[in-house]
């Protein structure tokens, strides 16, 4: 069994390396058991979650588990109840309130850093009248699966666009099962919130190449919700798709890496360092959706966590970088 995590913490030693282009960031948590709440394997969260697991794994010896998920509120809850120890959180889901106690979703958790933002992305068909939000009134519509993220998005911005909340017309399906059913026209829309491109996404557009569409979300009235903010996803992101050839105007809402606040601060301190010490390498990883989203991880704007508090250990850490 591991040992615990405050008697194995050792800032200063001679890191594990295992791979021999990573740096060793001069800490080691040799045996800590550092539990990774990540999204779908289709997904962004799942797949830079896993290379930065080896990561800390190879600079620091951690004993680490991945854990797959359906994102950002299963990630919460598993944080909260103490089942994972670091989390890719979405910063909407991180402001909301958990529908079970009503209590604030992200109660007792701090954050390490802001890393990649994710692009909203919802997806018709490319034969569909539906061009903006409020024609998916009485329509089909994939919202994500429950517990995740997406469904916090699909929420969030129906409601804007002056639709329900709920409606037997909306169906909680993964990724992977929206575009599959979207396709075969057994849904007419699908929310997805994910880095560019998302996995999945590029997998099905090879087959169905000039078939689906994004919609414009830019003229969307955001009202108070202040984590949304208008991007634009280049033509180079998905070029298979209908209009593949221009950008398309939509919104994006930034991820945080979160922990619980009693997490050693040493511990929390080594795990941003690591981070940081490899975010070159992970930027110019062999897979292009490693490298795509650690290229806009950046210790500047790192610090903006924003609705959630710095783990103290972060913020000594950046305290130490003089950010």
């Amino acid at each position: 069994m591991p040992l615990t995590r405050r008697a194995l913490i050792m800032l200063g030693a001679a890191a594990t390396l295992a791979g021999p282009t990573l740096a060793a960031c001069g800490s080691s948590l040799s045996g800590v058991q550092l539990r990774i709440a990540t999204g779908g394997p289709g997904g962004v969260y799942f797949t830079l979650g896993s290379r930065l697991a080896d990561v800390w794994q190879e600079q620091l010896g951690v004993a680490r588990k991945v854990h797959q998920t359906n994102g950002s509120v299963d990630n919460l809850t598993q944080l909260r109840n103490n089942q994972a120890d670091v989390g890719f959180v979405a910063a909407d889901a991180a402001a909301s309130r958990d529908a079970a106690t009503g209590r604030p979703a992200a109660d007792g958790l701090r954050a390490l850093a802001r890393i990649y933002d994710d692009y909203i992305q919802v997806l018709v068909r490319d034969d569909s009248p539906i061009q903006e939000l409020s024609d998916l009134r009485g329509r089909s519509v994939s919202i994500g699966s429950a517990n995740s993220g997406v469904k916090v998005v699909s929420t969030n911005l129906l409601a804007v666009a002056g639709l329900p909340e709920t409606s037997p017309d909306y169906h909680l399906d993964t990724l992977h099962e929206s575009l599959d059913r979207l396709v075969a026209g057994q849904r007419d829309a699908l929310f997805w919130s994910g880095g560019l491109p998302t996995p999945d996404i590029t997998a099905t557009m090879k087959d169905h190449r000039d078939q689906l569409r994004m919609l414009d979300l830019s003229t969307l009235r955001l009202k108070n919700l202040t984590y949304y903010n208008v991007e634009t996803v280049p033509a180079t992101a998905y070029p298979q798709l209908k209009q593949g050839d221009k950008p398309v105007s939509t919104l994006a809402v930034h991820n945080l890496l979160m922990v619980r606040e009693d997490m050693p601060a040493d511990e929390a301190q080594a795990l941003v360092r690591s981070l940081f010490d490899a975010q070159p390498d992970l930027a110019t990883d062999r897979d292009q959706v490693v490298a795509l989203a650690a290229q806009l991880i950046d210790r500047r704007s790192a610090i903006e966590t924003r609705p959630i508090q710095l783990h103290d250990g972060a913020l000594e850490y950046y305290r130490s970088a003089k950010v």
